[in-house]
């Protein structure tokens, strides 16, 4: 049975601090704000990998290298900053979109809060009104009861803008502790994994390989992508090997979150030859698993599944209290009998001729017509 959400996220009531806000254009000027935008992200309630400094300068030099890049920075009368907002700025047919930087491989989405989120969102999005051109702000795949869609959306409406949403991921995660996540899975799963690895050991020797970083890195992300490309991701050209900017952006995560002592590589090995490998993170408490990789040849024996087991074992071993899967919700993960957490891309349109117009097509006429065509089929 599918489990049901918990919130991820303690927003404190705001203060009345005041804050005032800085735009900020272009890398060099996002480059400087490193150190402080980490320590920030570590005091506040979004202290995530996807909102670390490193993770959106890796994601920028990946994919967007040219876009036009605008940090808003909230800062105290003191200087010390309270919120960041990175956006890029499109322009289409005379109409401009800030959008957060992000795509399918950045898991997670959330403006860099400090303790006094909400105090610092409202900053934010008061410059972002008053002094920003722009005609929709789109911030896809945030938490759906995370700071940010809570607070942009309830500060936008308040303002008589207009807003709405997309349900993107209903990404699975399961707690850890207590009498273990595995004990917690159906009694026949629990069984098909006991069967499944004796079969794998008839076929040779099984052994589980760590990688953190401190080996040989390059090798287990060659590895990895290897694995990767031998599948059908392989054959449908979405590989990540099969294309350059997510080589280069999988790898500088990798080696990112090897220097802070974050990476996670595990690989199940039968005869030494890896048959399943995740791409993990660690952080504060948290098993992160942004990419997976098996043989499929092998899947009767399900190599992934036996990998999971192994490092649901650690994971509990070490004491971490959460193992998130990320990404959409998947038959093999609802195996682990997880909870969910919703994501959705939330649209704020200014109140204009314009905004109306494009709220009324993308939030009431294509659902409309969405629903009609599917009802046809």
């Amino acid at each position: 049975m599918l489990g049901t959400a918990e919130t991820l996220f303690a927003v404190p009531a705001p203060s009345r601090l005041p804050y005032r806000v800085e735009a900020l254009e272009g890398r060099p000027a996002f480059d400087a704000l490193r150190d402080e935008w980490n320590a920030l992200v570590a005091r506040g309630p979004v202290d995530l990998p996807f909102v670390r400094h490193e993770w959106i300068a890796a994601w920028l030099d990946a994919f967007a290298p040219d876009g036009r890049l605008r940090v808003l920075v909230a800062r105290d009368g003191h200087g010390t900053a309270a919120g960041f907002a990175p956006l890029l700025e499109e322009r289409a047919r005379g109409l401009v979109r800030l959008a957060a930087p992000a795509n399918d491989h950045s898991c997670r989405v959330e403006w860099a809060l400090g303790p006094d989120a909400s105090g610092a969102a409202a900053a934010l999005w008061a410059h972002l009104r008053d002094r920003v051109r722009w005609d929709v702000l789109l911030l896809r795949d945030l938490v759906r009861d995370g700071p940010t869609s809570t607070l942009v959306e309830a500060l936008a409406r308040a303002d008589r803008h207009l807003a709405g949403r997309w349900e993107s991921l209903r990404t699975p995660y399961v707690t850890l502790g207590g009498d273990g996540a595995e004990a917690r899975t159906s009694s026949k799963f629990r069984a098909n994994l006991r069967r499944r690895a004796r079969r794998l050991g008839e076929l040779g020797a099984v052994a589980l390989r760590r990688e953190d970083g401190q080996g040989d890195l390059d090798g287990a992300l060659g590895e990895f992508f290897a694995l990767e490309a031998a599948g059908w991701k392989g054959e449908k050209g979405t590989a990540i090997s099969g294309d350059p900017r997510l080589v280069a952006f999988y790898t500088r995560v990798a080696r990112d979150a090897a220097a802070r002592g974050a990476l996670a590589i595990r690989a199940l090995l039968l005869e030494g030859r890896a048959v399943a490998i995740h791409l993990g993170l660690v952080h504060r408490g948290v098993y992160y698993l942004p990419k997976t990789a098996y043989d499929e040849e092998l899947g009767a024996v399900s190599p992934g599944q036996l990998l999971h087991r192994e490092v649901l074992a650690e994971c509990e071993a070490r004491g971490l209290r959460e193992l998130d899967f990320l990404g959409p919700d998947m038959e093999w993960k609802r195996d682990w009998e997880p909870r969910h957490r919703p994501h959705d891309w939330l649209y704020v349109y200014r109140p204009s001729l314009a905004g109306r117009a494009m709220h009324t097509l993308k939030h009431r006429v294509r659902p409309v017509v969405k629903e009609v065509l599917a009802w046809r089929r």
